[in-house]
């Protein structure tokens, strides 16, 4: 066997090897629990009203407010087109808030 190869061999075996471990390690960090999942649904009432997931009931219910106030369908008397979809829009918004206030008195 020549030299080359052998030293070769012993280069790979030694880099193969693991370390060897020390016996007073420090603790791994403890882990924190995973996040609670979002529930799609409330994620999606969360969506309609501008907000991010988890947000509180007064930020929901300023939140509701202020889209109530800008697509009230009072707003948009003259046309009838624009003051149909602002009634389906304040429907859907109303009832995200509804849904979100029963979800978060409720938890």
């Amino acid at each position: 066997m020549d030299l080359l190869g052998r030293i070769f061999r012993v280069v790979r075996a030694y880099a193969a090897a693991p370390e060897p471990r020390d016996a007073y390690e420090p603790w791994p960090p403890p882990v924190s629990p995973p996040a609670p999942a979002e529930d799609p649904v409330l994620a999606g009432y969360y969506a309609n009203l501008e907000l991010p997931y988890g947000a509180n009931l007064a930020a929901v219910k300023a939140a509701w407010k202020r889209l109530m106030k800008q697509y009230h369908p009072d707003r948009h008397a003259r046309d009838p087109a624009k003051r149909e979809v602002a009634n389906a829009l304040c429907a859907q918004l109303t009832h995200a808030y509804k849904e979100l206030e029963k979800s978060l008195t409720t938890h």
